[in-house]
């Protein structure tokens, strides 16, 4: 539904049609159903060594990302901690945490139009309908507040 609605603002002639599976059954998908694009997340297709398949990547402003997107996570059982400790990035986690916050604040999730993005300056979210007729993207510093103005926006 981010995609979707995100994609529709920028293209609103678009025929867009879900596609479940992994990935090498999405690109599948797409010659067997003769599509013209798949939009699939840059950062997998990078780690699976796919990258070539990529024809066009989304700047954040043109599409924003879902919260945590790229960043991968490592879970232990309680007290195992100090296991992967080392591997643990600071910024990056306090940038995940301020995007997932937001969205969790404004009520969004796999099914809902709300997006997220911290760039390592600045937070960024969005609110849409589900055809991307109207969309509403706000920036700041703070994921409570940002998500308090854009649920806002959206009961408008």
């Amino acid at each position: 539904m981010r995609r979707r609605a995100q994609l529709l603002a920028l293209e609103p002639s678009l025929s867009i049609e879900p596609l479940r599976g992994n990935v090498e059954t999405r690109l599948r998908k797409r010659g067997e159903r003769g599509l013209d694009a798949v939009v699939l997340a840059a950062c997998g297709l990078d780690r699976l060594g796919l990258a070539g398949e990529i024809g066009l990547r989304f700047a954040p402003e043109q599409l924003l990302p879902e919260a945590g997107q790229g960043a991968l996570a490592l879970q232990v059982r309680v007290g195992e901690e100090e296991l992967v400790a080392a591997a643990d990035d600071v910024e990056t986690r306090r940038r995940v945490e301020a995007e997932r916050e937001v969205v969790f604040a404004i009520g969004g999730g796999c099914l809902a139009p709300v997006a997220a993005h911290h760039d390592g300056e600045t937070l960024t979210a969005l609110v849409a309908d589900e055809d991307g007729a109207w969309i509403e993207r706000r920036s700041g510093d703070d994921p409570a507040a940002l998500a308090a103005e854009l649920t806002a926006l959206a009961q408008n």
